[in-house]
């Protein structure tokens, strides 16, 4: 299997057998190909808006599979799929923002889907407040560190009630030392933004250092 990252990996564990997933973004194919590999899933599609980054995964993949198990197609996020074509998918390695807006843009697409997985790179609350917004309930998550950054992963499906926010990464170990240094930050923003005068401003960097505060107590009361 070739995944050689603990990012990956995890959204690899996350996946459940399916008969066809959307590898939304796929940049190198590692996914595709573990998720083909292991047998987990019959067939991916795999999808990117560079040409260059499908050719990569076109190689990595056509060395090892019958042509049939895969397609290969251009295009922005889950335009090149059609509505039903995939049981789940996978959105990987991106911005919580770009998460977002290309959920946005699937429409209907995520209704027939099983479940999907979304790992951002940065800008999580974006996607939180994204999933939240538009009623995805949330089935899996995970925390991971990788080269002294820290990821999020979901599982989530449409439909149903559930609010999404860091409370849900406080059960894992790693939070701890993830939400110190956000903390950390956001109170350098506080002491920064406070000789600004700007009202607004230093309410939202008190506000920001307070629910971080809260997330922080959250995690000791949890051992």
């Amino acid at each position: 299997m070739i995944i050689a990252s603990k990012r990956l990996e995890s959204v690899f564990n996350m996946a459940d057998k399916a008969k066809s997933i959307g590898d939304i973004g796929c940049d190198h194919g590692y996914i595709s190909y573990a998720l083909l590999e292991s047998g987990r899933v019959e067939r991916v599609i795999t999808t990117d808006i560079s040409a260059p980054s499908l050719e990569k995964a076109k190689t990595l993949l056509s060395e090892s599979f019958d042509s049939e198990r895969f397609s290969l197609r251009v295009g922005d996020g889950f335009s090149p799929i059609a509505e039903g074509e995939v049981d789940a998918a996978i959105i990987a390695g991106m911005g919580g923002h770009l998460i977002a807006g290309i959920l946005e843009d699937a429409g209907k697409k995520l209704d027939a889907l099983e479940y999907l997985i979304v790992q951002p790179m940065q800008g999580a609350e974006d996607l939180f407040e994204y999933l939240n917004a538009h009623a995805f309930q949330l089935l899996a998550s995970d925390l991971v560190e990788e080269r002294g950054k820290y990821y999020p992963v979901l599982k989530v499906k449409k439909g149903g009630e559930c609010t999404v926010d860091w409370e849900h990464f406080t059960r894992f170990d790693l939070f701890l030392p993830m939400a110190e240094r956000e903390l950390g930050r956001l109170r350098g923003v506080e002491k920064a933004v406070e000789t600004s005068g700007k009202r607004e401003l230093i309410d939202r960097a008190r506000e920001d250092v307070r629910r971080w505060e809260g997330y922080l107590e959250q995690y000791r009361n949890c051992r």
